[in-house]
C-alpha cells in the first residue's frame, strides 16, 4: 500500500495545539530550560530586562523567563493562550508571518524558539525582528536541525525521516546560518540543546535542535 502524501505546514494553530496536547505532547522539557539559560546569558540577569516570546507555544519558556524579567509574548493559537496557568496579559494573538505586532517597547532580547520553519518567509522576519531589539540587543533562536545523523540514515535506506508536519520550509543548520548573516546578524554563539559532548563537537550530525545567540551586525 502507497504511503499518504505527506503536506506540511500548519493552517490551523488551534487544532494543531489541541492535538498535541490530546496526545501528551505539552510537557514541559530541557528545551525550555535552555532557552532560559540563553536568556539569562544575554541579559546578564537584569530583572529589568525586557523580553520578547515570538510564538508562545506550550507556555514554559514564557512561565520561566517571565519569573525574573519583564516579558511580553505572541501566539497564533488562541487555544494555547486559553490553556496558561499564569497571567497571559502581555500575550498578544496574532500571526508572525504578518511581523511582529506593534508594542510600545523594544526588547533586550527576542526569542524565536522552533518558529521559524513555520513562516513563509522567515528570512524578512528576521530582518524586521532587529528594528525591535533595543541597543546591545540581542535575537535568541532555536532551530530544528533537519541534518540529525538519524535523518541521514533514514533516506540512505529509502524512508523519509520522522520531519514535524509543522514545516513550512526546509533548511540545514549552514542555510540557516547564511540567512542569519544576510540578514544583518553574526553569530555570538552556537550550541546543542542537549549537552552531550558529542553534539558539542559535531552539531549538526547529533544535535537534534541547534540554539543561537544573534548580535545585530554593525550598518
Amino acid at each position: 500500500m502507497a504511503e499518504k502524501i505527506r503536506e506540511f505546514g500548519i493552517d490551523d494553530a488551534d487544532h494543531y495545539w489541541k492535538e498535541r496536547k490530546n496526545s501528551g505532547r505539552v510537557a514541559e522539557k530541557r528545551i525550555h530550560h535552555f532557552i532560559k539559560e540563553l536568556v539569562d546569558e544575554v541579559s546578564n540577569g537584569d530583572s529589568t530586562a525586557k523580553l520578547l516570546i515570538c510564538g508562545v507555544g506550550d507556555g514554559h519558556e514564557y512561565r520561566l523567563c517571565a519569573e525574573n524579567y519583564q516579558t511580553w509574548g505572541v501566539e497564533m493559537s488562541q487555544y494555547a493562550i486559553d490553556q496558561y496557568p499564569f497571567n497571559k496579559e502581555k500575550i498578544v494573538n496574532a500571526d508572525l508571518n504578518h511581523g511582529i505586532p506593534e508594542f510600545d517597547e523594544n526588547f533586550n532580547a527576542i526569542v524565536v524558539s522552533m518558529v521559524l520553519h513555520w513562516l513563509d518567509d522567515p528570512a524578512t522576519f528576521l530582518k524586521t525582528a532587529k528594528e525591535r531589539l533595543a541597543e546591545n540587543g540581542r535575537l535568541v533562536t532555536i532551530v530544528p536541525n533537519i541534518t540529525h545523523y538519524r535523518y541521514r540514515l533514514r533516506f540512505l535506506t529509502g524512508h523519509f525521516p520522522p520531519i514535524s508536519a509543522s514545516h513550512k520550509n526546509f533548511q540545514t543548520p549552514a542555510e540557516v546560518e547564511d540567512m542569519f548573516i544576510e540578514a544583518g546578524y553574526t553569530i555570538e554563539k552556537k550550541a546543542p540543546v542537549k549537552p552531550v559532548l558529542k553534539a558539542r563537537l559535531f552539531p549538526t550530525l547529533f544535535a537534534t535542535e541547534i540554539g543561537y545567540i544573534l548580535k545585530p551586525s554593525m550598518a
